[in-house]
Parts: C-alpha cells; structure tokens; sequence
C-alpha cells in the first residue's frame, strides 16, 4: 500500500515539472469588440494597438489604426481594425507578441475595406523565431461590389509556426481585418515556478519520511 501511495505522488511530482517547463498551448482570438463605437463614421486608434498580450503596430508616417462605426456602410457586422486613417493608403501593420516570443498564426477574416471596391488582395510576410521567413496572398471574392452582400472571409494561414512577427500592406483597393487567431505557449511567471518548487519539495519530503 505504501509502494502505491509513493508510486502515486511520485508520478504527481513527474506531471507537475513536465506541465511546467513545457507551458500550455491555447488558442485565441483577437476580435477589436472593444473599439465599437456607435455612428455613421470613423474611429481612429493611433499607430500602437494591444489586445490580448499581442501588439499591432502601423509602420508607415501618419497612417493611424481605424475601425468604422457601427452606422457605416463600410462596418460589415463586426468590429475590425484597418490601417490607413482617411484612404486606407500605405498602411503597414505588423504583429508582434508583447514583450517578445513565438506564436502560431492560424487564420484571419478580412473583408474589403470599402463597400462596392471590389476584389482586394493582402500579402502577409512572417519571420521565424529561427530566421528565415514565409508569406501568404489572400484575395477577396468582391462579394461587396454587388452593394448587397458585405461580409467577412476567413483565410486560413499554412506554415506560420514559431513565428515572431507578421507584416502586412495596405495595397488598393485596401482591406479591414477581424477575428485574428493565434496559437500561443504560456510560459509561467519566476513567481509561480518559485511556489510550485517549494511544493514539491514539501511532497518529497513528506515521501522520504513515510520511508
């Protein structure tokens, strides 16, 4: 019985260290619902946008994140971020994660930023945490230019694995960017890898008695 007892936290001890060198995978997404605003115009962000421990920054000259309020023809149901304040023109966005590390990036919707423009194209370029990079093109079906149907696209990424950073540009006739999904490693804090050390020490100190 004993054997089993120490057996048992033995193997406690074992899932515990694992879990915590090796951190969780999870999956989130970033959807900007924060920024809605109710009107029939535009709202502008700055060059720097945070959510959910990732950052977007706008690398060109004067060219401020926006959303489109919630009256607007150009709002298409949902709250999305675009690059470009006034003409959507030259805006480059990058993604990082906030204070540094690789991600996944799995999938993007993307609408085009201007009801009844038309088809619009997007190339994403991503740097591996290793060097070297990846890209992908994706292109709007135009569904907007019949001024009847204006929806948003998911775009599924291949490849964009321990990445860490993304870039984009703003080319005509410009697009609007929503629901960005990201698989990250939570990697835990000193402080919680302290606490977790002095339990464990407890435990196989209480296994070394029980012998």
């Amino acid at each position: 019985m004993h054997f089993r007892v120490r057996t048992l936290k033995v193997g406690i001890v074992a899932m515990a260290l694992s879990g915590l060198f090796t951190g969780a995978a999870h999956a989130l997404v970033i959807d900007f619902q924060s920024l809605e605003q109710a009107g029939s115009g535009q709202q502008t962000h700055g060059m720097f946008y945070t959510e959910k421990g990732f950052n977007f920054d706008s690398a060109s000259t004067d060219h401020n994140f926006a959303t489109f309020e919630t009256g607007s023809p150009n709002y298409f149901g949902s709250t999305a971020l675009w690059n470009g304040d006034g003409d959507g023109i030259n805006g480059i966005t990058t993604l990082t994660r906030a204070g540094g590390g690789a991600f996944d990036l799995l999938s993007i919707d993307i609408a085009e930023l201007n009801l009844g423009s038309g088809p619009a194209s997007v190339t994403f370029e991503a740097t591996f945490s290793g060097g070297g990079t990846t890209s992908a093109s994706f292109t709007t079906d135009g569904t907007t230019a019949t001024g009847l149907i204006s929806s948003f696209e998911t775009f599924m990424f291949t490849g964009f694995t321990d990445i860490v950073s993304v870039e984009w540009l703003q080319v005509s006739p410009y697009i609007q960017f929503d629901n960005v999904t990201i698989r990250s490693t939570s990697v835990p804090e000193p402080g919680t890898i302290s606490l977790l050390g002095i339990g464990l020490i407890g435990l196989l100190a209480g296994i070394r008695r029980r012998r």
